[in-house]
């Protein structure tokens, strides 16, 4: 009776935190973010889940000493120390996601990280014969000379996960990102303490609630982001553009001068009406990652705000840098799209608005309206210089500015 009594105890807050991750998924389904980092931590919450079970089974099982429930409790044991690795891996695997531009795991990253889990896994089948890591005495669950192996794995991935994921946020030079991987690095610390006092102190289940705790503060990060993340280009959208601009305003620097960058799709209405919607959206798309890649490891802060309109805020000391970098952009992103073999070519009009302060977001709505403007002054320009150079090819006067 005292063994059934030690189980349920085990077992309640195991449940609760099983059913905790399962509200978690299913919160995340109605979402319409379909990354891969989506999917790797919708995978370690899935196995930190599993490992709740298979902790509340093997208490389960140590109530009988019968033939079967013994079965039982060699594959629950293997079970446990299989899947120990395989959460620290899906976790790495979601921060290399999150810290990668193209937001996937290199493959031959993934191979890497995969061999760890595999030899594991191997080690854990063969100790249900050999006692490497663990044996069914009597009925009860006996720790194995290499016991802790598995534990140490997942303690190396998660702080990999850790150093990795608190590097990045000291070389975040993007203010919006920086807590994000700060919320990364601290998911390991729980585990880990907990996992430390469950190799020293048999019988301390604590690092599965852990884990579980942990997953609960990334998760309540990951349902922020999905406030102020546009779900098909992956870019942040307008509610986080007026908190960046908010906060940077107030602390703009007296030789800076905050500019807001319109960045415009041409003939995006062409491209929709001669290929279609998907076409449009692949367009979308296509021009979003190609400003990431511009704006990548500079201080400028990207956005999309409508269909095929984009944003990029920036400090410069002078409308002079200001323009030099929108001919910089303009001149990358036509670039980038030299390998692009399409059945269009893809390109942008930028306009260019500045300010010295921001005090409201009144200002915001006026810098972008000022941007938009001048974007369309450009396109006009680039239109009527087209069509005269055109002509220039039939013995017409070629334009000059």
């Amino acid at each position: 009776m005292e063994a059934m009594e030690r189980a349920m105890l085990y077992a309640i807050p195991n449940f609760a935190g099983i059913a905790i991750l399962i509200i978690m998924i299913i919160s995340r389904r109605d979402t319409s973010l379909k990354t891969s980092e989506k999917v790797y931590f919708d995978s370690t919450l899935y196995s930190i889940a599993v490992l709740l079970f298979v902790s509340s089974m093997l208490w389960f099982c140590e109530c009988s000493a019968a033939p079967f429930v013994v079965f039982i409790n060699r594959i629950m044991s293997f079970a446990y120390s299989s899947v120990l690795p395989i959460i620290g891996m899906f976790y790495v695997f979601y921060c290399e996601c999150r810290m990668s531009d193209e937001h996937e795991v290199p493959r031959a990253k993934k191979v890497i990280f995969i061999l760890p889990v595999v030899i594991n896994a191997v080690v854990s089948l063969l100790s249900v014969f050999s006692g490497t890591y663990f044996d069914i005495v009597n009925g009860k669950y006996v720790r194995g000379p290499l016991f802790s192996i598995p534990f140490v794995v997942m303690f190396a991935y998660l702080v990999y996960a850790s150093v990795t994921t608190f590097s990045t946020s000291k070389k975040q030079v993007n203010l919006t990102k920086k807590p994000e991987f700060l919320y990364l690095s601290s998911f390991s610390i729980l585990p880990v303490l907990g996992g430390l006092v469950q190799i020293f102190f048999y019988g301390a289940e604590i690092m599965a609630i852990a884990l579980v705790i942990s997953s609960l503060i990334v998760y309540n990060d990951s349902q922020n982001r999905l406030i102020s993340i546009d779900p098909l280009t992956i870019t942040n959208n307008k509610w986080q553009l007026n908190r960046y601009l908010e906060r940077v305003g107030k602390s703009l620097s007296p030789q800076m001068m905050l500019f807001v960058m319109f960045v415009d799709i041409d003939s995006y209405r062409s491209i929709v009406r001669s290929y279609g919607r998907e076409a449009g959206n692949e367009a979308v798309v296509e021009a979003a990652t190609r400003l990431k890649k511009i704006v990548s490891g500079s201080h400028d802060f990207l956005c999309r705000i409508g269909t095929d309109r984009f944003v990029i805020v920036a400090q410069r000391p002078s409308e002079a840098a200001a323009d030099i970098t929108r001919t910089t952009y303009s001149k990358k992103f036509e670039e980038l799209g030299k390998q692009d073999f399409k059945a269009y070519d893809l390109t942008v009009s930028i306009g260019l608005a500045g300010a010295e302060t921001i005090e409201n977001m009144e200002d915001v709505d006026l810098l972008i309206n000022e941007a938009e403007k001048d974007m369309r002054k450009i396109r006009k320009v680039s239109k009527r210089f087209s069509k005269i150079s055109k002509s220039s090819l039939y013995g017409g006067e070629y334009y000059k500015e």
